[in-house]
């Protein structure tokens, strides 16, 4: 039978934890709006685990930990696959991580600082975000409480055995915060005092929860440095037994066996172990003696408390601090209180060092990674925060209580001072609750960026197909047509989702043969638009379409018929997989501008699955220099049928120092996994589009000199100073060469005055004397397309010429100078090497 004085108390933990549920429940089928694309790597995951794809490590969306997908396997398999079976298990982890707090924090403080605690998380928009989102790191803390609540056990077990007033006090210590008894029994004096199996009991179930835990966020790597400087404090105060060195061994031995596998297979692929971390450690400028980005790193970390949290709405409502500045306050109070508390007596300090041990290791890895802070990353700290705020919260209670009481212009009525603190309590946890139901069901259930990256639009086009009558195929437009949209698709129908022809509607547009006698509805979601020409060529059905997605049907008239005038035709055929048809070029080619080719190709037969091809557009000056590239391809090769025509666009943005010359397109097709283009009927494996000629731009386009390769700073000098043309970056390709070989110099020039003189390149070589070595005959500027004297006062050109090794230049190391020279004029060496622009060293190799 419950005491009648803990009923009360017990009924405030039901009703907490109702609170939290209700929270954690509420609009979960809508809000968040659907899956983001780690959810869905995460469900399809689950099901093929479901299927028997069992893995110690999941090397998937950069690897993760398998206990999440266990987990949510097993949710499948009870209630059924859908993004609310997979969220439901997040929901159960943020409730266990309310439940263990209140165990952990009665312990090391009262029953009243573990309500509070628990209320705390309950309303905390932190831990509502992350409870409702189906994603590996909301397993940490659970296990971290549960670790952590079993080695305090372990630590401060004592003996029921009765001892002598000279080992054990007489009265329970007092909590110097609040001036009351504490409930936590006092810890041991002595090696008598230690109950051995019970210690040994606590330290074992310790190590497998430590060690459970290692299966569920790279944070949880941090864990065995908490339980060793918890333990060491311990140490270093004169209070272990060897029963406790016993157990402390058998903690690790046991954490080290759990641990083992996953172990072993980061010794096996050492990759998986720190590729994610590597990619947004600063350790590495840290090994330099760089500290500015870790230092940047920890200062934001420690800001996200009341100044500005995570910055994006994928875990957070775009830079919401954790607490608002009363709350925040609280919360800096409690540090100060724990820090205060250090020096103090063992059972005093022993939970201040337990608390900041755990918040200092939970926010390390935030501290030394990019991005922060990072909600997600620093998850492990939630509850501990939320413990910290409450025993300041508990500590301003208990003072206001007592200065209320001796106030003698106060009612001596005793129950009077708590009446006014716990309608003080009520009133700051109410607004906090709404607070935060305001900031995420409202503000950030409607945030663009978050409906974005929840795929609200995808979860429309589930709806709309579970709703619509309509039997006509569905093709639908998505920017990870591949994988990770039609995976959050696929859960939007439990795992079994209609046939659908995936494809990239911002670059590709595919139609059905006639004869076929489809009729396919295009839908394209709001993340995957339609690319501008499509309207042209298909017919708009606004009434089926929404805010999430436009649907459009066949048109009546067949879009190749429109398109005929337009296209160049090419019918060349590749591989027998596919006719390349004709293209259409959409823009101009302007230096600086942007122009798009379409290309139109038709399937010839089904390829084998998995088969991966992109096309390949390259433009090329007369010396078949490759001036700019584009690839793509929008249409899955896996969902090629016979018949099928396919538009497909390429996107070109030129440089800002694009010269006006004539260039040729050619096309190709490449199979990706081979790296090689495939043959074609015409027995080349690139297809000629033609020529087009680039136009000078209107005006200057501005050229970023700090991005182009090896910049250099303008300068007067006499060579810019004779000629107007000033050298702002080059390249070379290669800076060992064998004879016989040749190789590529790139030039970026800017025109500081108009050229007075149709001026040509002179290379030559240099010892390191400085006399010449060799001279290579001058050459034409722009393959002799742009003569310098049309070249207009402050626009920018770039040139690129390929330069012979020829037997006549001797073996050695050489600096290489590029100079302009006036063919009617001749120079001397000297007046050569005063004008000219040094391009670094060139290795000349004997050719054996």
């Amino acid at each position: 039978m419950v005491k009648a004085d803990k009923l009360p108390h017990n009924l405030l933990i039901v009703a907490v934890l109702l609170m939290a549920f209700g929270l954690r429940m509420a609009a979960i089928n809508s809000i968040p709006a659907g899956l983001s694309h780690d959810e869905a790597y995460n469900g399809v995951t689950a099901i093929q685990t479901l299927d028997g794809q069992y893995r110690v490590f999941y090397e998937i969306n950069k690897g993760i930990e398998p206990l999440i997908i266990y987990v949510e396997a097993l949710a499948f398999w009870a209630f059924g696959i859908g993004p609310v079976q997979l969220r439901l298990v997040n929901i159960m982890a943020g409730m266990l991580t309310i439940a263990l707090t209140y165990p952990l924090t009665a312990r090391l403080f009262n029953r009243r600082v573990a309500l509070l605690a628990m209320a705390g998380l309950s309303i905390s928009f932190w831990a509502v975000f992350v409870s409702r989102l189906t994603l590996r790191a909301v397993l940490l803390p659970p296990l971290l409480l549960l670790t952590l609540y079993l080695f305090w056990r372990a630590l401060t077990t004592r003996s029921d055995l009765p001892h002598s007033s000279t080992t054990q006090p007489t009265t329970p210590p007092t909590d110097p915060l609040t001036s009351q008894p504490t409930d936590q029994p006092p810890h041991p004096q002595t090696s008598q005092l230690t109950n051995q199996p019970l210690t040994l009991t606590f330290f074992a179930l310790s190590g497998l929860a430590a060690g459970i835990t290692m299966y569920t966020y790279l944070s949880s790597r941090f864990v065995p440095l908490i339980v060793l400087t918890v333990f060491g404090y311990f140490w270093l105060r004169g209070r272990m037994t060897k029963w406790h060195w016993i157990g402390l061994f058998l903690h690790f031995m046991i954490w080290a066996a759990i641990f083992t596998p996953l172990l072993g297979y980061f010794i096996e692929h050492q990759e998986s172990f720190s590729r994610r971390a590597d990619q947004v450690s600063t350790i590495p400028y840290l090994l330099n003696g760089e500290f500015g980005p870790t230092l940047r790193n920890t200062g934001r970390t420690l800001g996200m408390f009341t100044f500005e949290g995570d910055t994006t709405d994928r875990y957070n409502l775009n830079g919401r601090p954790v607490f608002d500045w009363v709350n925040g306050l609280l919360f800096y109070l409690g540090l100060g209180l724990m820090l205060w508390r250090l020096p103090r007596s063992l059972p005093v300090a022993g939970p201040a060092v337990l608390l900041l041990s755990t918040l200092c290791f939970m926010l390390l890895p935030d501290f030394i990674t990019d991005d922060s802070p990072h909600f997600l990353r620093t998850i492990g700290a939630l509850p501990v925060v939320y413990i910290i705020w409450a025993v300041a919260l508990e500590a301003i209670r208990q003072l206001i209580e007592r200065r209320l009481a001796a106030d003698p212009r106060r009612p001596a009525k005793a129950s009077t001072p708590k009446l006014i603190t716990r309608s003080l309590l009520l009133l700051l946890l109410l607004l906090t609750t709404l607070h935060t139901g305001y900031d995420y069901f409202v503000r950030w259930a409607n945030s663009p960026e978050a409906r974005q990256i929840y795929g609200a639009d995808i979860a429309a086009v589930a709806r709309y197909l579970k709703q619509s009558d309509s039997h006509d195929l569905p093709v639908i437009s998505a920017e990870y047509y591949r994988d990770l949209d039609p995976f959050r698709f696929a859960l939007h129908f439990q795992g079994m989702p209609p046939f659908v022809i995936w494809f990239d509607g911002t670059q590709t547009l595919a139609f059905p043969p006639t004869e076929s006698g489809l009729s396919p509805r295009y839908i394209f979601p709001a993340s995957a638009p339609a690319a501008e020409m499509w309207a042209n060529l298909l017919k708009p059905a606004p009434d089926e379409s929404s805010r999430e997605f436009s649907l459009y049907h066949r048109p009546d008239i067949d879009p190749l018929i429109q398109l005929q005038n337009q296209l160049t035709p090419i019918n060349v055929e590749v591989n027998h997989d596919l006719q390349l048809l004709g293209y259409h070029l959409l823009g101009d080619v302007t230096g600086g501008g942007q122009f798009q080719l379409l290309l139109v190709w038709r399937a010839l037969r089904t390829l084998p699955p998995g088969t991966d091809y992109t096309f390949l557009v390259r433009l090329l000056d007369g010396q078949e220099h490759l001036w700019q590239e584009s690839d793509g391809n929008g249409y899955d090769p896996d969902d090629w049928q016979p018949g099928v025509v396919a538009l497909q666009l390429l996107k070109f943005n030129l440089p800002g120092d694009l010269p006006p010359q004539r260039y040729q397109l050619t096309a190709q097709v490449v199979d990706r996994q081979l790296g090689q283009p495939l043959p074609t009927s015409t027995g080349d494996p690139e297809v000629s589009l033609g020529m087009v000629t680039a136009r000078l731009a209107d005006k200057p386009r501005p050229v970023n000199v700090n991005r182009l390769p090896n910049p250099v700073d303008l300068s007067h000098g006499d060579a810019i100073d004779t000629t107007g043309l000033a050298l702002r970056g080059f390249d070379v390709d290669h800076r060992t060469i064998r004879a016989g070989d040749d190789f590529l110099v790139t030039l970026h020039w800017q025109v500081v005055a108009p050229p007075a003189r149709n001026y040509q390149l002179h290379f030559f070589l240099t010892d390191p004397s400085a006399a010449e070595v060799y001279r290579w005959a001058p050459l034409p500027p722009v393959s002799n397309q742009w003569p310098t004297e049309q070249w207009p006062a402050d626009y920018w050109f770039q040139d690129k010429i390929t330069l012979p090794v020829t037997a006549q230049i001797p073996v050695g190391l050489f600096d290489l100078h590029v100079t302009w020279v006036d063919p009617a004029v001749e120079s001397a060496p000297a007046d050569l090497l005063k004008r000219s622009f040094r391009l670094g060293n060139i290795k000349i190799e004997p050719n054996s």
